[in-house]
This record gives C-alpha cells, structure tokens and sequence, in this order.
C-alpha cells in the first residue's frame, strides 16, 4: 500500500467524520450560542438551563438526520470493505 492510497483513506475517514458529526455540531453550536446570550443577558448563570436545550436539540437532530447519517456510513462502510482486496495485494 503506497502512501497516496493511505492519504486517501485518511482524507475519507475525515470527510466522513466531519459529515456525520457536523449536523449535530452545527445545531449544538447555534443553541449554546443562543442560549449563552439569553443567560448573559437575564443574568442566569445555572447550569441546567444550557444542558437542557443542548439535549434536546441533540436528540432532535440525531432523530432527523440519524437515518440519512446511517445510510451514509454504511455506504462509506461497505466501499472501504470490498476495497480491502485490492489494498492487500
């Protein structure tokens, strides 16, 4: 295996870690955001009140994009198995 074939499976495995985390990332960013202004701004500084919406927020988006996130990494799954073959060789 030659190291552009290795650079290759990084720059994949990355890719798809960055698409599969990103949703999720993405929204929990917008909400602590949003919610970090909201506390600055009522002077609220308890911890539950950005746990919370952060948890559901998660579980939301996890609910949405989970079976289109699912379909994706066993398409990345199954390509990076049958390609084994021919990395050995």
């Amino acid at each position: 295996m030659d190291t552009g074939t290795v650079i290759e499976l990084v720059f994949q495995a990355l890719r798809m870690a960055a698409i599969l985390g990103g949703p999720a990332m993405l929204a929990l960013l917008v909400v602590g955001l949003f919610i970090g202004i909201l506390q600055a701004a009522t002077q609220v500084n308890e911890s539950s009140v950005a746990f919370i919406p952060k948890l559901l927020v998660l579980g939301l988006v996890l609910l949405l994009a989970g079976p289109a996130s699912l379909m994706l990494f066993i398409d990345y799954l199954r390509d990076v198995l049958l390609r084994i073959p021919t990395l050995v060789n």
